[in-house]
């Protein structure tokens, strides 16, 4: 049931926000965790993230074999990479959609596993990409709950389901994770749609809302710019 070039296919704004309804089983946030290093408090008018683009691969990694449609796929029993929460390997969940992990910047953390997978096709071969969203918290250390989150994009290698890339908020300010709210699928592009928090916003109320344009090169997703648009 793989759409058309033509056909762009929304993201039901299924987290929108996890940080604010826990709509993939997340509690609301609470202040973040503090890093290591942190940076300066960013002013309220929001800063793109300064993180570095996601590198180039020759191939996407291989997590298993893959049907012809990805809407066959087993995703409770998929692995997701964990990259977006600092762990370096690949996340296996258990029948929850959960797992814990070690964090090179957080230490112990619970990865989640969003029940919802949405599809589109970004190459034009007729076959849909599949993204999941993926979240990670403190495991309970604190009251803080999300840290980080992701979505991470799925498509055919061969007869192989592989990672293409993950997908991570980029507009980055106020205090606490900016969310991710849905996107859009179009050929050569994932447009994704965040929601970020100014200063003064509650917990509940991210009032800012921004716009990055994710292009797909190849096996290489490029984010661009973020837009703020509210």
């Amino acid at each position: 049931m793989a759409p058309g070039l033509s056909r762009i296919t929304p993201l039901t704004a299924f987290l929108a926000v996890s940080l604010m309804a826990g709509a993939c089983g997340s509690p609301n946030p609470a202040p973040p965790v503090e890093q290591s290093d942190p940076g300066p408090a960013a002013p309220d008018a929001g800063s793109a993230d300064a993180s570095p683009t996601p590198p180039s691969s020759a191939a996407p990694e291989v997590v298993g074999p893959a049907p012809a449609d990805l809407r066959d796929v087993d995703w409770p029993n998929t692995p997701a990479p964990g990259e977006f929460c600092g762990v370096p390997e690949l996340v296996r969940f258990d029948a929850n959609g959960e797992a814990r992990a070690t964090s090179t910047v957080w230490g112990l953390v619970r990865v989640r596993r969003g029940t919802t997978v949405l599809y589109g096709d970004t190459d034009g071969d007729k076959r849909d990409e599949a993204v999941v969203y993926v979240g990670c918290d403190d495991n309970g250390a604190t009251q803080n709950t999300q840290i980080a989150a992701g979505y991470v994009v799925y498509t055919h290698a061969g007869k192989n389901l592989a990672v293409l890339g993950s997908i991570t908020p980029r507009q980055k300010a106020g205090p606490y994770p900016t969310a991710l709210a849905g996107a859009e699928f179009a050929p050569g592009r994932i447009t994704v749609h965040e929601k970020w928090y100014r200063t003064n916003d509650a917990h509940c109320c991210p009032s800012g809302d921004a716009v990055t344009v994710w292009t797909r090169e190849g096996n290489r997703l490029t984010p661009g710019v973020p837009r703020i648009t509210s």
